[in-house]
């Protein structure tokens, strides 16, 4: 069975000059990629009034994160060309823009809502996905527990017959 393409992403901050700090997304066969980001220099300001908005420092960033170019290289490489689906899919494109544009690179696949996913409103899609990560006793705050939430849900809807 093909599983779409889920990306949950958290960034420094929800000011414009935040940057993406740590990634999670899902592949065809539903498994996961989780990811912390090591912030590019050019990224960083002065003010770091932004540092530790998930209670990841810039500290444990630079010694466990990532460089962005290889986040960059395995998402484009797993998500090539296919939809991925997001939750905010303005900040998604703001951040993802942020990511591949340090490299000179385009994002080399299409976002969309959750919503055209799941043919439901983004608060009842909210709903559902508070009422199953109950269930499954998951945190929808960690990105990787909010992604294993959206599989669970598109395999739940899909077994239903709910979606095509």
């Amino acid at each position: 069975m093909e599983y779409p393409r889920f990306l949950v992403l958290e960034a420094s901050s929800y000011q414009e000059d935040a940057y993406p700090v740590a990634a999670c997304w899902s592949i065809g066969d539903g498994q996961l990629k989780d990811v912390l980001i090591r912030p590019e220099q050019e990224w960083i300001k002065v003010d770091a009034s932004n540092e530790d908005i998930q209670s990841l420092s810039r500290q444990q960033l630079e010694l466990t994160g990532e460089s962005a170019l290889d986040v960059v290289r395995e998402l484009s490489e797993d998500v090539d060309k296919q939809q991925v689906y997001v939750s905010e899919t303005y900040l998604y494109q703001h951040w993802l823009n942020t990511l591949y544009s340090a490299f000179g690179a385009e994002v080399s696949f299409e976002i969309a809502p959750l919503s055209d996913l799941f043919f439901m409103s983004e608060s009842e899609l909210e709903e559902e996905l508070q009422n199953l990560s109950s269930n499954l006793l998951l945190d929808l705050r960690v990105p990787e527990e909010r992604v294993r939430t959206l599989l669970e849900l598109y395999e739940r809807l899909r077994k239903s017959g709910a979606l095509e």
